[in-house]
């Protein structure tokens, strides 16, 4: 259904003072701070309308009016305007991306922060499936006399390291380095530790200190299905009118966090626009019906990632877009130049 453009407007209103306030919204506020150039009984009839074709819904106990699920995805659709970051908001995303590559756990809980920041909602981050990226080299360095350290880096260029015992000659170091990056570019992360086992076995008399740590290195380094998830901590939320009650934000946490439900939702979404924006009851799953996403994908070499913001039905979707279409931009940017 086709709203004329009077509805339209005042729809808009409405969407906009509620995100704003979070308090159910009357004619006269409309009237007075939105310039719409009618009069509070004609916008009270045109909230009339839109609540009765299903836009705005009516609390029982206000005589104001709230957008309902319906509402809000006519406002993203068709009445959203185009939001800028301000310069610190935009600031914040930038010096993400001025320091060298860190561990993969460690740059992807950063982004989550910074986005949980910026946003004042619940950043997270589902990060690139280690069943595509693929090892790139290792390096095995002498630190001290007993000590050695082992450098590795994938094709995204993701860097991981570990200090391991080791008291094998740095020329001895050198080759294994250059025989495992050899026999093993390419490799995807969720095999390379068994395949590294299977080239180092006949070496096991003779480096038998450093072969089970660089193998048990490279296994703890392959991310986990459950490890790939990064969800920012629920603080912002608490802070909102809808969260509150704190056993109801518990209840969306435990759905995200340990349902796997969020993670289920991003790893089917292959085909959506992006940005994807869901409202209220477009997630399936009924435990979180009480809230909105909008997350978007970003690539890592062979592989990709999502990021994305999830908040209350009211959340600032025109901002949460601009953040996460600059995140998905500088992100796709970064790995591919990382590589």
């Amino acid at each position: 259904m086709t709203l004329d453009e009077r509805k339209a407007r005042v729809l808009r209103a409405v969407v906009e003072e509620y995100i704003e306030t979070g308090m159910p919204v009357g004619s006269r506020v409309i009237a007075k701070r939105y310039r719409l150039g009618v009069s509070p009984a004609t916008i009270r009839n045109e909230m009339a309308d839109l609540e009765d074709t299903g836009y705005l819904d009516k609390p029982h106990t206000s005589s104001g009016r709230v957008p309902s699920d319906r509402g809000y995805r006519f406002y993203v659709d068709e009445l959203m305007p185009k939001k800028k970051l301000t310069a610190d908001e935009s600031r914040a995303i930038e010096s993400l991306f001025r320091t060298k590559m860190r561990d993969v756990v460690s740059f992807l809980r950063e982004v989550v922060r910074v986005v949980s920041e910026t946003s004042h909602y619940l950043g997270f981050v589902l990060g690139p499936d280690c069943e595509s990226v693929t090892f790139r080299s290792i390096h095995i360095l002498p630190a001290s006399s007993e000590k050695a350290l082992l450098v590795l880096i994938t094709d995204i260029g993701f860097v991981e390291t570990c200090l391991i015992e080791s008291d094998v000659p740095s020329e001895e170091l050198a080759g294994i380095s250059e025989m495992l990056s050899r026999n093993l570019t390419g490799v995807t992360m969720d095999r390379v530790a068994d395949k590294a086992y299977s080239l180092l076995k006949e070496e096991t008399s003779r480096y038998a200190m450093i072969v089970d740590q660089v193998v048990e290195f490279l296994r703890s380094v392959t991310m986990s299905e459950g490890e790939r998830l990064y969800v920012g901590s629920p603080v912002n939320l608490l802070n909102l009118p809808e969260f509150r009650d704190v056993e109801r934000l518990k209840g969306v946490m435990a759905a995200i966090e340990s349902n796997g439900i969020l993670k289920a939702i991003l790893t089917r979404s292959h085909d959506e626009t992006s940005p994807t924006i869901r409202i209220g009851v477009e997630n399936e799953d009924e435990s979180i019906r009480d809230i909105s996403m909008v997350y978007g994908t970003f690539s890592a070499g062979s592989t990709e990632g999502k990021v994305g913001i999830l908040g209350p039905k009211r959340m600032d979707y025109s901002k949460a877009v601009a953040i996460v279409s600059m995140l998905e931009d500088r992100l796709s940017g970064y790995f591919a130049r990382n590589r």
